[in-house]
């Protein structure tokens, strides 16, 4: 009896054991899923008891802003950002913003014309300076004077080159002004400097020299204020840019007040189109 008892007892717990098992032997997944990390298993529990697929869940879930470009008269604030940015004045014209786009647009004209105007001037007077020095300096004077030097010079070999090259560059018209050492080709001159005497002379009698010096500071001046227009005309092209996408979000605002439109949502397991009223206060 007492071996019959425990073969009983064996045969009981091992039926019990095998039932138990019995719903992991049909199920290939279900061993390997009592494995599974617990965020893993809440992922796959939410997929199979959300009643939307995740394509639909995607196209429900848009963005806020894709949202709001569905309104009437929505206006996309980057948009009007790089109108701006491009053109002062074009993104307040888009957001329908007129005076501020005539503002901003008479702004970017006026620089615009200013660099313009005072660019001209400063090519004038270059020209001006330019006329002066090619008909009161003289390189062959000034070369042979250079030719009878024994001493090294800064900025001569430079000019030896231009004037080989038959080069008149910007560089040209400075040096002949700037540095003492080309004092001796300007007419009334004299021809007979000594090297120590170059400074003296150009600062104590050379004033023809200054009166060229004068003008290419004039002809300086007028480009340095041209360049302003430039400036006010590059921090006018960011403050319009700026304000445009600011407009545009206070124009946004205004019509989310009440907006009207049509919504998908779920429903009786699958979308429905439905038009929505909503109100803000």
């Amino acid at each position: 009896m007492k071996k019959l008892f425990t073969l009983s007892v064996c045969l009981l717990f091992f039926v019990i054991g095998t039932n138990s098992y019995g719903g992991d032997l049909f199920d290939k997944n279900a061993n390997s899923y009592s494995y599974l990390a617990s965020s893993k298993r809440t992922q796959l529990l939410t997929s199979y008891f959300n009643p939307l697929s995740h394509s639909q869940q995607d196209t429900i879930v848009l963005m806020r802003e894709q949202q709001l470009s569905m309104l009437p008269g929505y206006k996309l604030p980057k948009k009007a950002l790089l109108f701006s940015a491009l053109i002062p004045g074009a993104g307040e014209l888009y957001v329908n913003s007129y005076f501020k786009a005539a503002a901003f647009f008479l702004v970017e004209v006026s620089a615009w014309t200013f660099y313009a105007v005072y660019t001209k001037k400063g090519n004038e007077k270059g020209d001006e300076y330019e006329a002066y020095a090619d008909e009161l300096w003289n390189p062959e004077k000034w070369r042979s004077w250079y030719d009878d030097q024994k001493q090294s010079f800064t900025h001569a070999g430079h000019m030896v080159e231009l004037l080989d090259e038959e080069k008149k560059t910007q560089q040209y018209y400075e040096m002949i002004g700037k540095y003492a050492e080309f004092v001796a080709g300007w007419e009334g001159a004299r021809n007979d400097l000594a090297y120590g005497d170059l400074m003296d002379y150009r600062k104590n009698e050379c004033k023809i020299a200054d009166d060229y010096m004068d003008m290419r500071a004039e002809s300086n001046d007028l480009f340095s204020i041209a360049r302003t227009g430039t400036t006010i005309a590059m921090i006018n092209h960011l403050l319009s840019a700026i304000d445009a996408a600011w407009t545009a979000k206070i124009h946004n605002n205004r019509l989310l007040k009440t907006s009207m439109r049509i919504e998908q949502i779920y429903y009786v397991n699958r979308m429905q189109p439905v038009l929505s009223l909503k109100f803000n206060w």
